[in-house]
């Protein structure tokens, strides 16, 4: 819980939105997991700063959080502040294009959809297969999301931060660090924009393409249930999914936590899950299925917050 001293520093640091004690299972994709002690939504560069500063100086935890998928916040909620940028760091523009190619300037709040949609109106092309990921662009990039046709940090060009001492810059490509499902930016940085490089194409075309992967994740996956995301990183040649799947682990529960019937690496929410229910079932699946195919199962989700 924050004291009322430093709730008070932090409404004369921002004009933005502040939500004190808001559970977090009202944000996340799974709608699991406990109170924040506060949730903060910048409106501008300058009180992003101003708010890294004010952690720094009270030793406040920070935690940034995007659209709330592969997250899985502990019963006991987060200490310190979430920091969101959905509210004010939405903008999209061309900054400069050839007869191939564009490159763009994305805001980290920019919701993976609304990314799309600005290419299918631009005719630029490249990242269809993103289609369906529940990110906005500052998480897609932090986790280098992406699928088997492709990863975000193809794109990136450049990656714009905050630092915990409340420092714009800018980080080249190459010093992302990006892999499977990771990057090296800064601990503790913010994202706040990416320089990304599109291919030209056809408007049409490009929104026949995004929705033939739409339509197949809506066919595979438990979309229409509250679900983490995928659970497990894929290990080389092989995918977590099946691997979950022949260990006859499919619709197997903890609580109200439950392997997907849909997808073997999908674990949904039946109704009032816990966070408890569903890191046991995590710990249930990483068991069997080491016991079965000598495999360890690395998790794709983040776990953060206290029990």
């Amino acid at each position: 819980m924050l004291n009322e001293e430093i709730k008070q520093q932090l409404q004369s640091t921002i004009k933005g939105t502040i939500q004190f004690d808001e559970p977090m299972s009202r944000l996340t994709t799974i709608r699991i997991g406990g109170p924040a002690d506060a949730i903060v939504y910048p409106e501008n560069v300058e009180e992003l700063q101003n708010l890294m500063k004010l952690a720094l100086e009270q030793k406040l935890p920070v935690f940034i959080f995007g659209w709330g998928s592969n997250l899985l916040v502990r019963d006991g909620g987060i200490r310190g502040l979430v920091i969101n940028l959905s509210r004010a760091f939405n903008e999209i523009k061309i900054v400069a294009e050839d007869e191939q190619s564009a490159t763009i300037e994305v805001a980290a709040g920019v919701k993976i959809p609304a990314l799309l949609d600005f290419m299918v109106k631009n005719n630029l092309a490249g990242m269809e297969y993103m289609a369906g990921i529940p990110a906005t662009v500052g998480g897609a990039i932090w986790m280098n999301a992406g699928t088997p046709k492709g990863e975000i940090g193809n794109h990136v060009e450049a990656v714009t931060i905050v630092s915990k001492t409340g420092r714009v810059r800018s980080i080249e490509k190459k010093a992302c660090g990006f892999s499977y499902r990771s990057s090296k930016l800064p601990a503790g940085s913010v994202v706040i924009g990416a320089t990304l490089k599109l291919e030209k194409g056809v408007g049409d075309k490009i929104k026949t393409i995004i929705d033939k992967h739409k339509a197949h994740r809506i066919e595979t996956q438990p979309l229409n249930v509250p679900n983490l995301g995928s659970v497990f990183k894929n290990p080389k040649k092989n995918h977590a999914g099946r691997l979950v799947e022949e260990a006859g682990l499919k619709d197997v529960r903890v609580g109200q936590a439950r392997i997907s019937e849909k997808h073997g690496n999908f674990i949904v929410n039946e109704g009032k899950a816990s966070a408890t229910d569903v890191l046991s079932l995590i710990g249930l699946v990483k068991d069997k299925v080491k016991e079965k195919f000598k495999v360890t199962l690395e998790t794709e989700v983040k776990v953060v917050g206290t029990d």
